[in-house]
């Protein structure tokens, strides 16, 4: 089933920044049933590719990002926490780790410093994957909460089952080579899990049991802020 028609006009689009260097990659837009917008992948500082800090730190831009349950957005919202990266090279990273870097880079928020927390969940860095243009809008997909999209036993017929395509761990609109179908359920412009319930198995009839999620989709989907 392709979303696209599905897709309300409220949604909140906006551009994913890929890495400038990668010449296979092209700009996609993102679509999330939240004020948030896409999430940044952030990496750990590593001197081979953004440079000596010493002698690159101007090259870098400042910039905040705002830490919802452990994803980095570009967008505040309540409960967040406000943590000041680097941007280089259409890439997000921490700042180095050297104990004179402290108040080195006087246009840098220390006060917004990363926590011991972000420096744990830092990235290493990975080569990016190219993204195909065919694959459309990539889809943020929650899990399922009772107190947003109601008792499934009771609310289940206001969702819509959908169908997203997982490539590499994320989710988009669009079919094509290589991509794995998901059916999911979307409510007021979120796109989420089925509940785990194991009465749920079967009970929905106009879900379609032979695409439901697996295991590495309940790992890796997102908590709503």
């Amino acid at each position: 089933m392709r979303i696209r028609n599905l897709m309300a006009t409220t949604l909140v689009a906006a551009s994913l920044a890929l890495p400038a260097s990668a010449a296979a990659q092209v700009n996609i837009s993102v679509r999330f049933g939240t004020a948030l917008g896409p999430d940044v992948d952030v990496f750990a500082y590593t001197p081979a590719r953004m440079g000596d800090w010493h002698a690159n730190y101007r090259k870098w831009t400042p910039v905040t990002l705002y830490d919802v349950n452990g994803h980095y957005y570009r967008k505040s919202v309540s409960g967040a926490r406000a943590v000041v990266v680097y941007s280089y090279n259409g890439e997000y990273f921490l700042p180095p780790t050297d104990r004179e870097w402290t108040g080195f880079d006087k246009r840098y928020n220390y006060k917004r410093a990363p926590a011991a927390v972000d420096m744990g969940r830092a990235r290493p860095y990975t080569p990016p994957v190219p993204i195909r243009a065919q694959l459309g809008a990539q889809i943020g997909v929650f899990g399922y909460a009772s107190d947003r999209a109601g008792d499934w036993r009771k609310n289940y017929k206001k969702w819509s089952p959908v169908t997203v395509y997982e490539f590499n761990g994320r989710y988009y609109q669009n079919n094509a080579p290589g991509t794995r179908a998901v059916q999911i359920y979307r409510y007021k412009d979120e796109y989420f899990l089925p509940p785990q319930d194991q009465g749920w198995v079967g009970f929905d009839k106009r879900f379609d049991y032979r695409h439901q999620p697996n295991d590495d989709d309940r790992k890796r989907v997102r908590g709503r802020p």
